[in-house]
């Protein structure tokens, strides 16, 4: 008697596997339209080629959103470090991203300044990270935007037991921006695929815009 009623309950459960596969099925292919549905798994990633989808347009994104991103690119180049020698070199280099997104003065200052700081942490392991800590805004009346920022700086490798030391200040930046591309001997179609499929420090979008820091000065920085 016992044996039948575990029989019995065991075909209940395989009707009910059975019931739900057929479900399953129908949910990805309609039988009667003779139609597939495709499915798809999306990742939310900073990088592009980490996420389905087209890249948005310039004019959709708009003026003020564009300037702001590029303002955010610069300060994460001006200020981030990874501890890898390398990395600081390409950054200082003559056809880096930061260069020329910067007058000539600016990334002069920057690399005989900030740049060597950099360069220290990464030959000692250290790691910082940047975020923008506000809005970003032009003073009324004001030809400069001021720009606050927060940097999380891991002094010690390899130990996450270890809180990062954490940063803030204000960037004033004296920024000329203009809608579209740059005048460049770059084979833009090229350069953006590039970018587009892989991270390769050669092939940085940013560049290809009329963004240039024409002046920056920086606020004494505060500490958590």
């Amino acid at each position: 008697m016992i044996r039948k009623l575990i029989l019995f309950l065991f075909g209940l459960a395989l009707l009910a596997l059975t019931v739900a596969m057929l479900f399953l099925a129908s949910a990805v292919y309609d039988t009667g339209a003779q139609e597939s549905i495709g499915t798809y798994f999306f990742q939310t990633n900073e990088w592009s080629f980490m996420r389905p989808g087209v890249p948005v347009r310039e004019h959709e994104i708009g003026e003020t959103a564009m300037r702001e991103m590029l303002i955010k690119k610069y300060v994460t180049e001006y200020f981030y470090a990874i501890p890898d020698p390398d990395n600081i070199a390409q950054r200082t280099g003559t056809y880096s991203v930061i260069k020329i997104m910067s007058a000539p003065d600016v990334f002069s200052k920057w690399k005989n300044g900030e740049a060597v700081g950099i360069q220290s942490m990464s030959e000692n392991g250290m790691m910082r990270t940047v975020t923008i800590d506000g809005e970003i805004y032009k003073p009324r009346d004001g030809d400069y935007w001021v720009v606050p920022y927060r940097l999380e700086t891991w002094t010690v490798p390899n130990d996450m037991s270890i809180d990062p030391q954490v940063t803030r200040g204000k960037l004033i930046m004296n920024v000329r921006y203009e809608p579209g591309i740059r005048e460049t001997t770059l084979n833009i179609g090229k350069h953006l695929k590039n970018s587009y499929n892989r991270f390769n420090p050669g092939y940085d979008p940013a560049i290809i815009f009329r963004f240039m820091v024409m002046d920056l000065e920086r606020v004494a920085d505060t500490n958590d």
